[in-house]
C-alpha cells in the first residue's frame, strides 16, 4: 500500500512538472529594441503656438521662425547704427533642457559683425532670456535636453 501510494505521487509530480522542462520562447511583442541614436529625437522641441499643427516637420519649421521672430523683435526693439552696410549671417546655437527652458550656447558671428555692432552678443542672450518655456524634446517618450544651430540673418 505504502509503494501504490510513493508510485502514484511520483506519478502525479512528472505528471505535473512537464510544463517546467518545456523551451519557453519569448513573443515578438516582448522584443525591445535596444539600438538607441542619440543624434536624432522623436518629436521636435516646440513653441507654446506650434503644437496644434499637425505635421511634425511643420511643428519644427513654425518653433524656427517664432524663435526667430522672437530674436528678431528683441534686436529691432534697440535702435543699432553701424558705420558700414552690413549683410550678414549669425549661427546662435541653443540648448533646451528637459523642462524647456532655452539656453544660448554659442553665438558665431563675423568679426565684422562684431566690429559694428560689438553689444549684439548682450542684445541676443536679453532677447532669448525672454522667451517663453518651450515644450521639450521627446525621445522615447521622456523629455530629453536638445541643441539645434538656429540662423540669424542680420541687415541693416
Amino acid at each position: 500500500m505504502f509503494q501504490r501510494l510513493i508510485l502514484f505521487f511520483i506519478c502525479g509530480f512528472f505528471l505535473v512538472s512537464c510544463e517546467f522542462f518545456q523551451k519557453k520562447e519569448l513573443s515578438n511583442d516582448s522584443v525591445i529594441d535596444t539600438v538607441i541614436d542619440y543624434n536624432s529625437v522623436d518629436v521636435f522641441p516646440l513653441f507654446p503656438k506650434c503644437d496644434s499643427i499637425p505635421s511634425q516637420e511643420k511643428q519644427k519649421i513654425c518653433t524656427q521662425i517664432k524663435l526667430s521672430e522672437h530674436i528678431y523683435a528683441s534686436l529691432v526693439s534697440v535702435n543699432i547704427i553701424t558705420s558700414k552696410k552690413v549683410s550678414d549671417t549669425l549661427l546662435i546655437t541653443l540648448n533646451i533642457d528637459k523642462t524647456g527652458k532655452v539656453t544660448l550656447s554659442h553665438i558665431n558671428s563675423s568679426e565684422f559683425i562684431q566690429q559694428q555692432i560689438p553689444n549684439l552678443d548682450s542684445l541676443i542672450k536679453s532677447g532669448i532670456n525672454n522667451l517663453p518655456i518651450l515644450r521639450p524634446a521627446i525621445k522615447r517618450r521622456m523629455p530629453v535636453a536638445t541643441e539645434f544651430t538656429l540662423p540669424i540673418v542680420v541687415k541693416n
